[in-house]
């Protein structure tokens, strides 16, 4: 898949992301045995949806992931305002992903991948309890990764809110713990969507990698990008829920 991406293509986006953003975070996580390294960066251009509306679905129906020197590198597309399923695609590559996401609980959304050796397209189950924000998925070779809510300090003291990525391992007691970090999305003033603010739901913001991580754990970068979005629409599902209580609530109380 996007393995095989043009090598100058990482390099250049690699050389950019290192020279120009201001909030790249590296740091050793308390609860991680490998520091995280970003040495790639994707804007995930993602409106999401504000506070005060009804509880209607984004009507943004395509969302660009830009490498760091302006060009697209992916793009999500619905076809339909109402539906959550989207196609995450490459310029070069086509159609690699196909996302079936379904509203409600017990409805875990599942990625269909479309560029494999077999006849049949593998998937992989975003799973995560309905009352949680974290979510996890197993890839079909059995490693783990689990998505869910941090706060770190930026490289001036600021105070970050991110979505993490993961890598899952069971210790000595059969437990489930974060060994590695393979990714954040980063949504502070400087990085988030233009036009959307810190009270925005399933806005975006800047996607920071570890390659090495990446490469090591042999997970693709198209992975990375789709279960990100799972997280943003997610995001706006909690929202609307809110949204659709406070109504219903006014609508009983007259």
């Amino acid at each position: 898949m996007t393995a095989q991406l043009d090598q100058k293509e990482k390099e250049l986006s690699n050389t950019v992301s290192a020279s120009t953003s201001s909030t790249l975070c590296t740091f050793d996580a308390t609860n991680n045995s490998s520091p995280f390294h970003p040495s790639r960066t994707l804007t995930v251009d993602a409106r999401g949806i504000g506070c005060l509306r009804l509880p209607f679905p984004s009507s943004q129906t395509e969302i660009t992931i830009a490498l760091a020197d302006g060009s697209t590198g992916y793009v999500s597309t619905r076809n339909k305002r109402w539906s959550g399923n989207c196609i995450l695609s490459h310029p070069k590559l086509g159609n690699l992903i196909r996302t079936d996401y379904f509203f409600g609980p017990n409805r875990d959304p599942v990625l269909r991948l479309l560029q494999t050796s077999g006849v049949i397209p593998e998937e992989v189950r975003v799973s995560g309890k309905w009352t949680s924000r974290s979510a996890y998925f197993t890839m079909p070779n059995g490693t783990e990764y689990e998505w869910a809510y941090a706060k770190q300090k930026g490289p001036e003291g600021q105070k970050l809110k991110l979505i993490v990525l993961d890598a899952i391992s069971m210790d000595d007691n059969e437990k489930r713990t974060k060994h590695r970090r393979i990714a954040q999305l980063v949504r502070s003033s400087d990085t988030r969507t233009p036009g959307t603010s810190r009270c925005t739901a399933g806005n975006g913001g800047e996607l920071q990698i570890d390659d090495e991580a990446l490469h090591a754990l042999q997970l693709d970068e198209s992975i990375v990008v789709a279960t990100c979005l799972v997280m943003l629409k997610k995001e706006i599902d909690r929202r609307r829920r809110i949204q659709a209580a406070v109504i219903a609530g006014a609508a009983s109380g007259s």
